[in-house]
C-alpha cells in the first residue's frame, strides 16, 4: 500500500512520512474543526470496514473543490454543500426584517460561525474573510490551537442585513457572547435521528432531556432545526468552561445510552444510528455551534430554526414547520406524524 508521495489535498511538510494508498476508512470522534481544517480532541473508534472500498478497485480521492472551478478559494471552504438551496438576498433581506428583533435575543452579541453561498457555491466558511460592512462587527479571538482569527457578530437589523452583503445564508453562534467568549452561558443537546426514527421518538427523547435538566433546576427550551432533529437549549445559570459545558452536556447524554443503549448513541456513524438517534453533545465545546434560533437554513423550501413552546412539542410539531415566508405560524401540515426522510 506504500505510495511514493502524499495522497492529501493539502501539502504536508513531514519528510520522513511513509504515505500510503487511503484504502480504509475509520471513525473518529472529535470536538471540533479548526479554521485549517483540523480535527480538535481526535479520537480513534475504530475502522469503519462497511465503508472501506473492495480490494482492488480504483482509489478516488476526496479533495476539497480548487478555486478556478468555483470562484471561492479553497482555503475558504470548511465544508461545501453541494445540495444546498439558497434564498435570494433581497428574500434574505425581508426576512430579517421581518424576524431581527426577536432573532437578535438569540442570535445578537455572539460570535458567529456562517455558512455562506458565493459564485454559485454554498459552504461553511474559515479563514479570511470578504470585505465586511461597517454595520458588522469583528472580534479578535485567540484561536484553540494557536494565532489569531476573527469572529463577526452583530447587535442590530443593520448588522443582519450587512452580513446578507457578504453573502451569508445560516448563522450558527458561539455558545458564549462577545463580553465573556471564554465561557458558556446555555448547553444544547442535538437530537440527530437516524433512519427510520419516528418523530414521536424525537419528541419522546426532548421531554426525557428536558425533565433532566429540570431535575438540576434548569429551564430548557426546544428549537425545530429546519433539518431533521431538535435541539434542547438550557440557559445556565451560572457562566461555566467551555470544556465544562461539554463534558456536562455529555454526562446528560450518556445517562440516556447506559439506560437504553438500542434507542440513543454517541456516535454519529451511520451503520450504527439506524433507528436510534445520535446524542449530539458535541455542539458544546469552545466555538463549536449549533443552527441559531431563526436562521434560514440552505434547503428546499426554505426552512429556518424556531424557537417553540414544549405544549408544541408534545403536539408532535416537525423540525421543518417554520419557513421563510411564515416564521411565526406553523404550516397545517407541521402537525401531521411522519417518519424523517
Amino acid at each position: 500500500m506504500i505510495i511514493s508521495k502524499s495522497p492529501l489535498a493539502e501539502p504536508i511538510d513531514k519528510p520522513k512520512a511513509t504515505w500510503v494508498q487511503p484504502a480504509v476508512e475509520a471513525e473518529i470522534q472529535y470536538s471540533g474543526i479548526t479554521d485549517d481544517g483540523l480535527l480538535r480532541e481526535a479520537v480513534f473508534k475504530g475502522l469503519r470496514d462497511d465503508l472501506s472500498p473492495a480490494a482492488g478497485a480504483p482509489l478516488v480521492g476526496k479533495t476539497r473543490p480548487s478555486s478556478e472551478s468555483l470562484g471561492v478559494p479553497r482555503e475558504n471552504i470548511l465544508q461545501l454543500l453541494p445540495d444546498a438551496l439558497v434564498p435570494s438576498n433581497e428574500e434574505l433581506m425581508s426576512y430579517w426584517t421581518k424576524v431581527a428583533k426577536k432573532a437578535l435575543v438569540h442570535l445578537g452579541r455572539r460570535p458567529l460561525k456562517l455558512v455562506r453561498h458565493s459564485h454559485g457555491v454554498t459552504f461553511y466558511h474559515k479563514g479570511r474573510l470578504p470585505d465586511i460592512p461597517d454595520t458588522v462587527h469583528q472580534l479578535r479571538v485567540q484561536k484553540r490551537e494557536g494565532g489569531e482569527g476573527v469572529r463577526l457578530w452583530v447587535d442590530d437589523l443593520d448588522g443582519l442585513l450587512g452580513l446578507v452583503e457578504i453573502g451569508a445564508v445560516e448563522l450558527h453562534p458561539w455558545n458564549a457572547t462577545i463580553d465573556d467568549i471564554e465561557h458558556a452561558d446555555r448547553v444544547v443537546i442535538d437530537l440527530d435521528p437516524g433512519e427510520g426514527v419516528e418523530w414521536e421518538m424525537i419528541v419522546e427523547t426532548a421531554l426525557k432531556v428536558r425533565d433532566m435538566l429540570r431535575s438540576e433546576g434548569l429551564d430548557s427550551w426546544p428549537k425545530v432545526t429546519g433539518g431533521k432533529g431538535l435541539h434542547v437549549m438550557a440557559p445556565l445559570q451560572a457562566v461555566i468552561t467551555h470544556d465544562a459545558a461539554r463534558q456536562y452536556a455529555r454526562k446528560l447524554a450518556q445517562h440516556l445510552v447506559s439506560k437504553h443503549p438500542d434507542r440513543y448513541l454517541l456516535s454519529s456513524a451511520p451503520s450504527a444510528r439506524c433507528g436510534r438517534i445520535f446524542l449530539d453533545y458535541l455542539r458544546n465545546g469552545r466555538g463549536n455551534t449549533a443552527v441559531g434560533a431563526y436562521s434560514p437554513r440552505a434547503r428546499s423550501s426554505f426552512p429556518i430554526a424556531a424557537p417553540v413552546t414544549w405544549a408544541q412539542v408534545e403536539k408532535g410539531i416537525l423540525p421543518d414547520a417554520f419557513t421563510l415566508e411564515s416564521p411565526f405560524r406553523p404550516a397545517k401540515a407541521a402537525w401531521t406524524t411522519r417518519k424523517n426522510q
